[in-house]
């Protein structure tokens, strides 16, 4: 990773936010953590999770402050988890001990969270920023967690999570890009250890998963829409937001341009996932693995 993207992600660790309570939690021996988010409710109905994962050197905090889903946590009526990454980052590999470890840990968050907060088994989404959305992406090929549908942000599919990816069912999908990134361009980008598949081909990985019998493109002011057809296992899509760098569209939360390239004031990440996510459910066959 180039030396631009360490900076990038030294200075995410400047953004903070509260309104959450930190969990501690041991898992494999390890104490972790997580900021948990959950307003009142009227009733104890159950209701949706969404496990928010953060960039790489980011924080729960950081995450929370750049893509305003503890204010919608309020709006919508979910509960929102924010785990911290060990070291402030995250394994994409389901098949190696650390991101067996990671995946254990966020299934516990789940498991935690359900203990304590009425949540609906069949409502849980992963959303993940960067390299929070190649580990979001590893969860859902390892099987762990029972996934109800999976949002990136300016991510891409690492090649490990790919091949590692357990048969199965698939999850609804959807990805985020900015066409102007650098951090993770379009284009893919090979990192120390792996490399990150390119935007076309991590939306064909999905949609291939998720049995779509095609792509339907369509093209706005300045946002190009890629919408699987008919897919029988899970809605595929992709927002491409023409000149925009690496970022969460929308946010108030920005990078400096230098680094990140130019900042996406609209259109509303957070609004476009969750009105994907929210209108998810999971089937009644999920995958498990050990």
């Amino acid at each position: 990773m180039r030396a631009g993207a360490v900076l990038l992600a030294l200075l995410a660790l400047a953004g903070c936010a509260t309104g959450g309570g930190r969990v501690g939690v041991v898992s494999g021996g390890t104490t972790r953590s997580y900021m948990l988010v959950a307003p009142p409710a009227a009733d104890d109905a159950p209701r949706p999770l969404v496990i928010a994962l953060h960039g790489w050197l980011g924080s729960p905090e950081q995450m929370a402050r750049m893509s305003g889903l503890s204010a919608a946590a309020a709006r919508y009526g979910f509960v929102v988890a924010y785990p911290r990454g060990e070291w402030h980052a995250w394994a994409m590999e389901p098949a190696s001990r650390r991101g067996a470890a990671d995946a254990a840990f966020l299934a516990q968050v789940v498991a935690e969270v359900s203990a304590v907060v009425p949540i609906a088994p069949s409502r849980i989404y992963a959303v993940g920023f960067s390299s929070g959305g190649f580990m979001a992406q590893a969860l859902a090929c390892s099987g762990r967690v029972r996934l109800a549908g999976l949002a990136v942000v300016a991510s891409g599919l690492p090649v490990p999570a790919a091949t590692g990816c357990v048969p199965g069912t698939g999850v609804p999908f959807l990805l985020i890009q900015g066409s102007a990134d650098p951090i993770v361009p379009m284009r893919g980008i090979d990192t120390q250890d792996r490399r990150i598949l390119p935007t076309w081909d991590t939306l064909g990985f999905w949609a291939a998963r998720n049995q779509c019998q095609g792509l339907d493109h369509a093209a706005g002011a300045g946002i190009r829409r890629t919408i699987g057809r008919a897919c029988r296992d899970g809605d595929t899509e992709a927002w491409i937001i023409d000149g925009a760098g690496h970022g969460w569209p929308g946010s108030s939360f920005a990078y400096p341009a230098f680094l990140a390239g130019p900042r996406a004031t609209t259109p509303d990440a957070t609004s476009i996932l969750l009105d994907f996510l929210l209108r998810q459910r999971a089937g009644p066959n999920p995958v498990r693995v050990r």
